[in-house]
């Protein structure tokens, strides 16, 4: 009788043991499944915020080809940063950056297919500011024309890549975006980040730098002898003096670009302009302090304002 009792009592405890461990369980999946919940609600909280301060932006590029369509410069309201926005448990932030201010990759090619000269010696001379050489602007042609033929030595087609230890193949086509060149021949082991901040991927090949919102580096690519600092210390003299550019011309008057020959204002003449039609808004949302960050391209098409690309990757 004792020895069954004692059976009795360690089966009621081994199925105390198991309930515990079983409503513990229960309880644990219960939490995981209300963190998920919590977090995919936060995420798409997230998104249609970074969506309304997207719809803003928009909105302030339709308004300023509505008044202000000649010219597109620094000192507009689109070009402000949106300040801090308060939200439930956060806040939502965002600026409005031009990509029409950078030079355009796929400018390197006209739109019948062929090498646009004028912007590749102006890309070469881009490459070298950067520190990298001039040639590999070859690698750069080939990744997007349409044929399979090197043009030149440092050019580099299909040949080339599915050589590589995990080979691949050149688009053949439009730069969809700037990290593509983290792909091409010479840009390898992080070189693509040196051109990063001056280099844009904008479908259209028959593109403007705007002179009113390029970098002092783009600036200075125009000729070889142009001094990047003497354009820095210019560029933020006439912000501070809210100045801009209406039209190139007004470019050619001031002191360091007087050296500038007529031959290389004549080359350069079509590559550079002061309208803008590409922006790219990056969009910060603070929610229970988790930061998440947006980014989208923006194309302005007249008075419409479309959404090209959006990313949620860190920016």
């Amino acid at each position: 009788m004792k020895q069954q009792q004692g059976i009795a009592l360690i089966t009621i405890l081994m199925m105390v043991a198991l309930a515990t461990i079983l409503a513990a369980t229960i309880a644990k999946r219960q939490a995981y499944t209300a963190e998920s919940t919590a977090y995919l609600m936060r995420q798409n909280q997230s998104l249609l915020y970074a969506k309304s301060a997207e719809a803003f932006f928009a909105e302030l590029l339709k308004d300023d080809a509505e008044n202000a369509a000649e010219v597109d410069h620094l000192q507009e309201n689109w070009a402000q940063p949106m300040p801090a926005f308060p939200v439930e448990d956060g806040f939502v932030a965002g600026v409005l950056s031009d990509e029409s201010g950078k030079f355009n990759l796929n400018a390197l090619l006209n739109d019948n297919g062929n090498v646009n000269e004028n912007a590749k010696l102006y890309f070469e001379r881009l490459l070298v500011r950067v520190g990298l050489p001039a040639q590999i602007s070859e690698a750069v042609i080939d990744w997007q024309d349409a044929d399979d033929l090197p043009i030149g030595p440092m050019g580099a087609e299909s040949g080339y890549y599915q050589g590589l230890p995990n080979g691949y193949l050149p688009s053949n086509s439009l730069f969809y975006s700037v990290e593509e060149l983290k792909q091409v021949r010479g840009f390898e082991e992080g070189q693509y980040q040196l051109l990063l901040p001056y280099v844009s991927a904008l479908p259209n090949r028959s593109t403007s730098i705007n002179i009113n919102t390029a970098p002092a580096l783009v600036l200075a690519s125009i000729d070889d002898k142009l001094d990047v600092n003497q354009i820095q210390q210019l560029l933020e003299q006439r912000q501070a003096n809210l100045e801009h550019f209406a039209n190139t011309q007004e470019l050619w008057e001031l002191d360091a670009f007087k050296q500038v020959d007529a031959a290389l204002k004549a080359q350069v003449g079509a590559l550079l302009g002061v309208q803008s039609n590409y922006f790219k808004a990056k969009i910060e949302v603070m929610l229970s302090e988790r930061k998440r960050q947006f980014s989208s391209d923006l194309v302005r098409d007249k008075k419409t304002v479309y959404v090209a690309y959006r990313s949620m990757a860190p920016f």
